[in-house]
């Protein structure tokens, strides 16, 4: 239990204590029965000055005496605390921690990205832009606001930690991003996540060769290094400018151009199982066809117009972001 939502508990229970005090009181004192006893409780809790069921006698005087001093402490405390636990956020924050648990208990095929960094910030804005789900992990509090702006789940903790990754419905995910500084905990989180979900797709990162290869070991599908890809790419700046050029116009760095993965299974009946000249896709999206990956895996770069769309594979297309909208909206469900 937080902080606030116990000094909201210990508040209701010292306003339960002061009541029981009160009815007790006077019922002893005074010899007031159960609904008068209530009646002078109410009376001299809210200091409304009404009447008396009965007139006091010398000792029930000092005992409504004590105990108005005492309740103007009590619910001066209740008070206060209510409204700077309404007025100053904590209800909403209490809400958004229920609205978190609660969207993470319903989480089903979601993408879980550990570290809020550079590399996992940037690996939640791209799956956004493509509407997928995704639960992040992060052991900072401070960016626990961000995050509840940004995705529809998330976990504060140590993604090293086995029952976090369960708390992040790992056991339920289709994948899982490694992008935590440190590679000992990347490889520890590997293994981790294998054991508890072996069908789960890992991609990791590393910062050395060494690292690679234990992250392959430990059950990574995939290892990313970035340092190692900024270099390449600063020197490719120089060695191949236009290549470059071209490739952060596909959507990276100027995004004037995407590239998207269609699998045959999302198109529309009537156009699956269908050559890429049947489709006619240039012609009626204005996105090309740069290539085609066969069930098994295998790439053809500019497959000819005879090859036909099989069931499990996949086409790579490419076009402004108009030409793959109109494209999405003709040809996909």
């Amino acid at each position: 239990m937080n902080t606030g939502l116990r000094k909201v508990v210990i508040g209701f229970a010292l306003a339960s204590t002061s009541i029981a005090t009160g009815v007790i009181g006077f019922m002893i004192l005074e010899n007031y029965s159960f609904t008068e006893a209530i009646f002078m409780t109410a009376i001299t809790i809210s200091t409304v000055g009404y009447r008396e069921a009965r007139p006091l006698s010398e000792g029930g005087m000092i005992f409504t005496s004590g105990y108005i001093m005492l309740n103007l402490g009590v619910f001066a405390y209740i008070v206060t605390f209510l409204a700077r636990y309404i007025f100053e956020g904590e209800l909403r924050n209490q809400y958004q921690h229920y609205s978190n648990k609660k969207a993470l208990r319903k989480m089903k095929n979601h993408i879980i990205v550990c570290g809020y960094g550079r590399n996992g910030s940037k690996a939640v804005a791209e799956l956004k832009k493509s509407n997928q789900t995704c639960v992040v992990i992060d052991n900072r509090s401070e960016v626990e606001e961000e995050l509840s702006k940004t995705v529809r789940a998330f976990v504060i903790g140590d993604a090293s930690d086995e029952q976090v990754l369960l708390e992040a419905g790992l056991d339920s995910a289709k994948s899982i991003i490694i992008a935590l500084p440190n590679d000992a905990n990347n490889v520890y989180i590997t293994l981790s996540a294998r054991e508890l979900n072996p069908e789960i797709q890992i991609i990791s990162r590393a910062t050395s060769e060494l690292t690679l290869k234990k992250l392959y070991k430990a059950g990574a599908d995939t290892v990313i290094m970035p340092d190692s890809l900024g270099g390449k790419h600063m020197a490719q700046l120089i060695t191949k400018p236009a290549v470059i050029h071209f490739l952060n116009m596909l959507e990276g760095v100027e995004g004037i151009f995407n590239v998207e993965q269609v699998k045959q299974e999302d198109l529309k009946p009537e156009y699956q199982n269908k050559s890429i000249e049947d489709l006619d896709i240039r012609k009626d999206t204005g996105v090309s066809v740069l290539a085609y990956q066969s069930t098994q895996g295998a790439f053809q770069i500019n497959p000819p117009a005879s090859t036909i769309l099989q069931p499990g594979g996949n086409i790579i297309i490419l076009g402004s972001q108009e030409e793959v909208n109109r494209f999405q909206k003709r040809y996909l469900h």
